[in-house]
Order: structure tokens, then sequence, then C-alpha cells
């Protein structure tokens, strides 16, 4: 029993002495440290209100709306940098003015003086500037243009592909396109004496592959007979190749080799004074 005693006294002495000494205060505070340090070990899922877009929150996905990219400054070539335009000074231009593009796709076939197919065609042009016309005699380097991309002589009409489609582009189409060649043939097979005069004998040709073979040999034909009622002989019959020559990208595009490299340039001249009247009396007939 006294042991009993001695036992309860010694405990509520203890208790006394703890409750009156800063030891509660410390082991309170290590208790709250304990229950924070066990707080941050439990996962706490966070709602959010605000509504979040999959591109907003991945930086991956994500992008700035507000962000103009810099357009890149691409010249293009154009028959406009470089362009021959017959002066018109007799007729004034008019809407009523029909329009006419002559180029050559390739430009270096001479004849046996030395002038080539570009010098033709501008003396073509001017002559039918003279009845009226506006003309476009294109006369950008062809040549050196295919070297430029690191083409060969057979990828000449990729070239002149090329210009066709910039100058329709640029003059806003035209009434007649001419691509003006020349043969490879025999002399015997390339001149013409009539009244005692000579002439370049011409052809037309036609890409029978091309969508607008039909109305390119509808052209062809009926310039080829008004031709021939002014110097009968001088135009051969049409040919139609198995080919293209671009004639796809235009109604009234045709395609005439004038003469041969056997014929001077007088006799091509005298042959182009007649094309430039058949060409007039094709365009004019059309408006009938």
């Amino acid at each position: 029993m006294k042991t009993s005693i001695k036992i309860t006294a010694k405990l509520l002495m203890l208790c006394l002495f703890l409750l009156f000494t800063p030891f509660v205060h410390g082991l309170k505070q290590s208790l709250e440290a304990s229950s924070d340090w066990l707080q941050s070990l439990v996962y706490r899922q966070r709602t959010y209100t605000q509504n979040m877009h999959l591109k907003e929150s991945l930086n991956i996905l994500s992008y700035n709306t507000n962000i103009t990219l810099p357009k890149e400054e691409i010249s293009v070539e154009t028959t406009k940098e470089h362009p021959s335009v017959v002066p018109n000074t007799a007729v004034p231009s008019t809407k009523q003015q029909k329009k006419i593009y002559i180029y050559n796709t390739h430009q270096s076939e001479a004849y046996q003086d030395g002038k080539t197919v570009l010098d033709a065609a501008l003396i073509l042009g001017k002559k039918l500037e003279e009845k009226g016309y506006k003309v476009v005699v294109e006369t950008n380097d062809f040549i050196a243009y295919m070297r430029s991309q690191g083409w060969d002589y057979n990828s000449s009409y990729k070239v002149s592909y090329k210009y066709l489609n910039d100058a329709l582009v640029n003059y806003g189409g035209f009434d007649l396109v001419i691509d003006f060649h020349r043969d490879s043939v025999p002399r015997s097979a390339s001149v013409l004496t009539y009244n005692n005069k000579n002439y370049a004998k011409t052809m037309m040709v036609v890409g029978g592959l091309g969508k607008n073979a039909q109305s390119a040999t509808a052209v062809s034909t009926t310039l080829t007979d008004i031709i021939n009622t002014k110097v009968n002989g001088m135009m051969k019959s049409v040919m139609i190749r198995e080919a293209y020559y671009n004639q796809e990208v235009h109604e009234n595009i045709v395609l005439m080799e004038v003469g041969s490299d056997a014929n001077t340039f007088s006799e091509v001249q005298n042959s182009i004074d007649v094309l430039a009247e058949g060409i007039d009396e094709l365009l004019k007939g059309e408006d009938q």
C-alpha cells in the first residue's frame, strides 16, 4: 500500500514539473512539425476552374498566333524585263486592237548569210505593227537562260514554255501567238520563184498530241490557204507531228518554219511580206 502511494506521488510530482517547464511547449512544436511533414508526403490533387487547351498546356504544341512570318521576296523573271515591243506610232491603241506575240523556240537558227530567225521575227513584227496590231516580239536570251538552268538544246521547248506563259500573264493574252522557226532542208525544197521573185517556202507545223491540236490545225490550214492565193506554192502542206510544241498553252498558237538554212535572208524577207498580209487577212476574217 505504501509502495503504491509513493509511486503515485512521484508521478504527480513529475507531471507538475513538466507542466511548469518549457518541455511541454517544445514537445507541442515537435508534434506540429511532424504533422506538417506527414502532410507533405500525401499527394493532393489540384483542381482548376479555368479551361485549358492542350496546345496551351504543352509547349511542344503551343504557338504564338500574333507572330507574322516575313514573306520571302521572290523575283520572277518575266518578258516585261526586256521585251521588244514594236512601237506603234501610226495607230493608237484601242480596246479593239488585236495583240500578237512572236517568239523563237530556237533563237539561234540561222539563214545562209548569218541572219537568224529572231531577226526575221522582228521584221514580221514591224510589218504587222504597220497594219495596226499590237505586237510583242520576245527578245530574252533563251540560250543564256537554258545554260543558267543546266539544260541542253533538247530542253528548248521548256524555255519557250516559260517565256510564253510569262507573256500571257504580263500582257493579258493574245489573239495570235507565233513560234517562228526555219527548216533544215536542201535549197531545192526551200525556195520558190514566183513572178521572177524568190521566196522562202514556208510550212505550218501542228503538235498533234496537244489539247488544242484541232484549233491549231484549223488556224494553220486557213493561213496556208490564204497565203497560197497570194503567192501560189509558197506554203507547203500543213504537217501534223506526234508532239506538243507548247500548243496546248493557247488556242491560237501556230508554229511556222520559214525557209531553211539554204535560203538567203532576202528570200525570207520576201516571204515575210506575204505572211504579214496573210495574217492580217486571217485576223480580220475572224471579225466577220
